[in-house]
């Protein structure tokens, strides 16, 4: 459900990274993730929030991250899920009940070594940050 139209008038996000699991452990580290989402973000222009700030907005809006990893053999080769999801607060028109859902979202299953998969999550990042900037362009 890639949606760009629920992007259009945000003013920035919350990134968070799920846990990558043991299988992951000494390769890729979330805070690593971390960093190069939010870079990639911040190099396109879009705000990075705290978790407060996102909490206060009406939408509260973060963007979620997900890489899931299993080793295939000793040489370090992973099959892996990554999936990007944007979430925000919406109401159902039927009763004005609201809670978070996915409006916008990307993923991809591979295998290959970790430079696969972190380009992979590059690839992914970008396709948000097209998304986010078409709907929010820079009027400046």
């Amino acid at each position: 459900m890639r949606k760009k139209k629920s992007l259009k008038g945000l003013n920035g996000v919350y990134v968070v990274i799920e846990d990558l699991g043991p299988e992951m452990r000494g390769v890729l580290h979330r805070k690593q993730i971390r960093s190069v989402v939010e870079d990639r973000l911040r190099m396109a222009g879009i705000p990075i929030l705290r978790e407060k700030e996102a909490a206060q907005l009406p939408n509260e809006p973060y963007l979620y991250v997900n890489l899931c990893a299993l080793p295939l053999d000793t040489t370090r080769r992973y099959a892996c899920r990554i999936d990007i999801e944007f979430h925000q607060l919406v109401a159902l028109l039927q009763d004005g009940s609201h809670g978070h859902a996915i409006t916008w979202d990307e993923g991809v299953l591979t295998i290959g070594d970790v430079q696969t998969i972190c380009n992979h999550l590059d690839d992914l990042v970008f396709d948000f940050i097209y998304d986010y900037l078409a709907m929010n362009p820079n009027d400046e």
